[in-house]
């Protein structure tokens, strides 16, 4: 099972999971007690649909996060940029979160 090390950029935070192989982050994340989010949008956000772009996270190696989704490219992220909500995981991460207000 692929270890998920998190590092919240607003807290500063490290907490670590492990999930299945194929996971959505952002799910997994919520079901480990682990906040994706920074401020409000905790609150406010699209729920996974991958419209608002709130949940995005710096992955490390990005080739275990998955490839970019075409809403990850309308997006125009970086090479190691991803939305929590479009990622799979594919094998052990260090993901950096809370990065968006």
């Amino acid at each position: 099972m692929p270890k998920i090390t998190v590092t919240n950029a607003e807290t500063g935070e490290t907490q670590t999971f492990k999930v299945g192989y194929g996971a959505n982050l952002r799910q997994a994340a919520f079901y480990a007690g682990v906040e994706m989010y920074k401020g409000m949008n905790k609150l406010i956000n699209c729920r996974g649909l991958g419209v608002c772009g709130t949940c995005l996270i710096e992955v490390e190696p990005a080739e275990n996060a998955g490839d970019q989704t075409f809403i990850e490219k309308l997006h125009k992220l970086e090479p190691n940029q991803k939305l929590g909500c479009r990622a799979k995981v594919w094998g052990d991460l260090a993901v950096t979160t809370a990065l968006k207000d």
